[in-house]
């Protein structure tokens, strides 16, 4: 597979760059084609994992418009700089290729793009700001039509990837730590790195009992790099120990330090990997002072060798941090801890290995590169066709429509515009699944369930098993959706009639609450069934949570476990309310009466207690207050004391009404008329009540906590502690009386992203596809050949300086005349040198450049020489002749320059052949290659039979101020014959002659 990367700079020093170039190796070392395309880069390190390096025109001052000026460019240059083999992916690090992304979907490429975020702007000069502006304008204009976002931290996912780009697969892929066990920036490779000796400076402080503090990061004052509170920190240390010394990343010729400080804080620059490594060994501890980070890569380096590292409780250090320990919300916390730690009270011992270890497992670049090769193979899959069957046992029967059975319904609805989904129903009794009823499947359709009509396969007097109907249909992979919570006596044996009939298993989670809080749990049942269930699903081949909180909780559950489960991939529901637009229009706060209302069953979680609570206290406080509360929703197994209460406070208070269950029209209306929403649910998997709320534009009142905390987050919500009435009360009266805040949270709501029904089901759908096309890709197939494995099998095909046509002449050259003896002058990539070996007995390469033995020992047959070919090419054909070895084939590869060319022209024109003998001559795409050519003194030589310096054209193209167009991009060939000729030769015969001659020249093997 090919990999484009495309960031600005491949530089030292820089992270973004670090991270792209590490994917680069370990994608390399997987068997990647890797392109890098940038402004700038470290050539010698890059040179070790891409096959291409495109520099990308900087065009002056214009940085401003560098973007659009990239897609221009790119838009021009595409096709000649990918003449050959388009990338299948592109990866992308950031600017300046934010607005290439529309070129790339034009040209039918996918786009990956790895989100670094973008960093808060407070503290730049205006110079600067204008630029981050001007990238956070073209993050928001141009990611959402990426095809894949990949943020380095959740934190970066939820922040600024979800926000900037809502209906783009998000997957974020946090970095690794091991980096530095293979340094990419050496000394020796980095000309820019000026030598410090930090290494005995720190040696010198050791001797004299100092404690060291390294400041992670790189030093950058006045911005979110906080980089000046060290001044600060260092201050707050004075008087508790002394010989603190905090040693900074900086040059110390271009960082003053104030006198007070000049004895603590000490600049060591910028040391390469090895000496960084090494300085990470010997201090005592790691801080950082960012205020804001989307992963920290050097707080992951120390980590890595494990080195305490104390960090702010911002950004994605929570992710990244060793342990929750080392976490510090001040400088005056920072401070303490670092005393705590130098005077051997770190975290105990136990507790700091256990986490370490933890740590080294989840943070290696393996890992991270192992995910992108998956997500890469993904994207690339092939279609398969599949049968979608959904168990609908419960939605067939239920007469309510609670969050489970709504997701069912809706589901099986859309899927309905993609595929022909079979729905069934589980008979225990007969261990198998039958098609639906008439009955079944009116009952399945309501509340916007599927559309049945007389074409749907349905039992009636005799029963239709599944395993019957699946043998009319033509053979695909099937799969069997459980979007249903499934007691796991039937689990069990659903799981055996899925693999007796190879039927592969997918099933959505909904949470863990039975198991996380099992005293919110009053119904036996389900309370008792749950952790089997979890246990249960583990044998599923795709585990779908509705959001990364059900996610983490079912893998923290099978880890504790000691379960190994199937793929677990997060597909956050929807918010759409089902059969109705989206409110487009915010609503002003009336004046006259607030009606509330809640939607939610009478279950112990939903915390209907302290909402009719709340309710009272505001009567009671605010009497002048005119409102209305609608209660929505089901009694609950186990939970009829919460109905009875419930029943209760509308009977003694007529501002409170519970309607039980009510259709989708009539709650459609119940949310259009409502003033806002209250859900005062205190633990979820999702909350969908809450985004159907925002869906019809009306604010919601909800939990600060949890996965409430995680919807509110962008915006629409008032969030509070619901488990408090005042409190919840408070947040109730000040929504239904300050206007200003119910237009922010109403415009908010209306402005917000909303994922669709359609959208959750087509994301549902590539699941099952990738999945599927891994499934059949795995099972073992007759390789097909590529036509270039017919043509030229065992040669390296990739980066010849020669098209297509090119490359067959030089392949049915070398089929007719099978060389003993052949020569290539220019080597390259070793494409044609590959080629040769496999025809000619014994080839000799000839390259100036010494790293090609190396690079292609695995011939045999061949002998290579490094050097200038004027002085190799001679001495070489001198020492053939001393052991009367001929030479009957040379290909001579032009290397860019006329003259160079011209001279190993002539070279061979000096010799005399021994045995008849071909010269072939490519130019490498260059029109000074061809005019070494046409000049070369061909009557110099008595032996040349004839020369044609047209052979094989390339193309024609349009090159200089006059717009001539030129041949250029082909072969030329020459024939040498021991007998000298008797008569003048013939320059550039016809093409089409050449076998003809060939034949007549009585040439061996012909």
């Amino acid at each position: 597979m090919h990999i484009l990367l495309c960031n600005e700079r491949f530089l030292f020093r820089f992270g973004v760059d670090r991270v792209l170039i590490l994917l680069g190796r370990t994608l390399k070392e997987l068997g990647y084609h890797i392109s890098i395309m940038a402004n700038q880069f470290d050539r010698k390190t890059v040179e070790e994992f891409a096959d291409r390096i495109i520099e990308v025109p900087v065009y002056g001052t214009d940085y401003l418009n560098l973007n659009e000026l990239t897609s221009e460019w790119l838009e021009q240059s595409w096709s000649q700089i990918f003449r050959d083999s388009s990338p299948d992916i592109v990866l992308i690090g950031g600017w300046p290729f934010f607005s290439s992304i529309l070129l790339f979907n034009k040209i039918g490429v996918k786009t990956v793009f790895m989100d670094c975020g973008a960093v808060p702007l407070d503290g730049y000069p205006d110079s600067i700001l204008i630029i981050q502006n001007r990238l956070r304008n073209l993050r928001k204009q141009y990611l959402k039509y990426s095809t894949l976002i990949t943020p380095i931290s959740k934190f970066i996912a939820t922040t600024q990837s979800s926000i900037d780009a809502p209906s783009v697969p998000i997957d974020p892929i946090l970095l690794g730590a091991d980096h530095m066990e293979k340094p990419i920036w050496l000394a020796s490779k980095v000309n820019t790195i000026i030598k410090y000796y930090s290494l005995e400076l720190i040696q010198s402080l050791k001797e004299k009992n100092c404690k060291l503090i390294l400041n992670l990061g790189r030093w950058e004052p006045g911005c979110y790099k906080n980089s000046e509170a060290i001044f600060q920190l260092s201050n707050r240390m004075k008087g508790e120990m002394q010989n603190i010394i905090i040693l900074i990343l900086a040059d110390p010729n271009n960082i003053e330090i104030l006198p007070e400080f000049k004895t603590c804080i000490i600049p060591i620059g910028f040391p390469d990997d090895e000496e960084l490594q090494e300085i990470m060994r010997r201090v005592d501890l790691g801080v950082s002072v960012s205020l804001w980070e989307g992963f920290n890569l050097p707080l992951a380096e120390m980590q890595w060798l494990n080195k305490p590292v104390l960090a702010f409780n911002v950004g994605a250090h929570p992710e990244v941090i060793l342990h929750p320990w080392y976490l510090c919300e001040t400088l005056n916390e920072m401070a303490e801890k670092i005393i705590t730690i130098l005077n051997g009270n770190d975290l105990h011992s136990e507790t700091r290995q256990q986490f370490f270890q933890k740590f080294q497992s989840s943070f290696r670049w393996g890992n991270f590169t192992k995910t992108y090769d998956n997500l890469f193979k993904e994207m690339i899959y092939q279609p398969i066709n599949i049968n979608i069957i959904i168990d609908v046992t419960n939605a067939t029967k239920d007469t309510a429509n609670s969050g489970v059975i709504r997701v069912t319904r809706r589901l099986c609805r859309e899927l309905q515009n993609y595929v022909k989904p079979i729905f069934v129903v589980w008979k225990s009794e007969l261990e198998t699944y039958l098609l639906p009823t008439k009955t079944e499947y009116w009952q399945l359709s309501q509340f916007n369930g599927p559309i049945i009509d007389d074409s749907s396969p349905c039992s009636g007097d005799q029963k239709i098993s599944l395993s019957d109907y699946l043998k009319k249909l033509e053979p695909a992979l099937t799969w069997l959706l459980l979007t249903e919570t499934i007691h796991e006596v039937n689990g069990k044996l659903i799981r055996n009639y899925a693999h007796k009939n190879n039927i592969y298993l997918a099933a959505i989670f909904y949470d863990a609450i039975p198991i996380i809080q099992p005293d919110l749990c009053k119904d036996k049942i389900i309370f008792e069934n749950h952790a089997h269930y979890m246990r249960g699903l583990s044998y599923c081949n795709l585990i779908v949570p509705i959001s990364e909180f059900s996610k983490c909780c079912l893998e923290n559950f099978w880890k504790q476990e000691g379960l190994v489960g199937g793929d677990v991939k997060t597909n956050p529901l929807p918010g759409e309310f089902s059969g109705s637009f989206r409110s487009e229009r915010s609503k002003d706060l009336p004046d006259n009466k607030i009606k509330i209302l809640c939607v939610s069953t009478l279950e112990p979680r939903k915390n209907h207690y302290q909402l009719i609570y709340a309710c009272q206290f505001l009567e009671a406080k605010y009497p002048q207050l005119n409102w209305s509360l609608t209660l929505v929703g089901n009694r609950y197994a186990g939970g009829d004391d919460i109905a009875e209460f419930v029943q209760r406070s509308c009977q003694e208070t007529p501002h409170i009404c519970w309607l039980g269950v009510v259709d989708d029209a009539a709650l459609h209306k119940l949310y259009a008329q409502c003033t806002f929403t209250v859900y005062p649910s205190i633990i979820e998997g999702f909350g969908m009540p809450i985004m159907e709320s925002l869906w019809h534009g009306r604010p919601c009142i909800c939990y600060e906590q949890g996965v409430m905390a995680e919807i509110a987050a962008q915006g629409g919500c008032l969030t509070t502690d619901v488990t408090q009435a005042e409190k919840l009360a408070e947040a109730i009266y000040q929504l239904a009386t300050d206007h200003d805040l119910y237009a922010q949270l109403s415009h908010e709501a209306i402005s917000r992203y909303i994922k669709t029904w359609d959208e959750y089901t087509r994301i549902f759908i590539d699941m099952l596809q990738i999945h599927s096309y891994q499934f059949a890709t795995d099972q073992p197939q007759a390789k097909v050949p590529s036509w270039q494995e017919i043509l030229y099998p065992d040669c390296l095909c990739e980066n010849w300086q020669m098209n297509e046509s090119e490359r067959m002449g030089l392949t049915a050259i070398l089929h007719r005349i099978k060389p003993d003896c052949a020569i290539e002058i220019g080597t390259y990539k070793g494409g044609s040198l590959s080629l040769i070996s496999q025809y000619a007995k014994v080839v000799f390469s000839i390259d100036i450049d010494p790293s090609i033995p190396e690079k292609f020992k695995q011939f045999s047959n061949v002998s290579f020489f490094t050097g200038p070919s004027q002085i190799i090419l001679p001495a070489l054909l001198q020492e053939l002749d001393k052991v009367n070895i001929a030479v009957d084939f040379v290909l001579i590869d032009g290397d860019h320059s006329t003259e160079g060319v011209k001279r190993d022209i002539e070279i061979m024109l000096n010799y005399i052949p021994k045995k008849p003998m071909f010269i072939m001559l490519h130019d490498g795409f260059n029109p000074k290659c061809r005019q070494g050519m046409l000049t070369a003194n061909w009557e110099k030589s008595p032996y040349i039979q004839w020369v044609d310096l047209d052979f094989i054209p390339g193309r024609v193209v349009e090159h200089g101020g006059g717009g001539h167009g030129e041949m250029w991009g082909g072969l030329a060939l020459a024939y040498f014959h021991p007998i000298k000729r008797s008569q003048t030769f013939q320059v550039d015969a016809s093409s089409k002659e050449i076998f003809k001659r060939m034949k007549t020249l009585q040439y061996p093997n012909l």
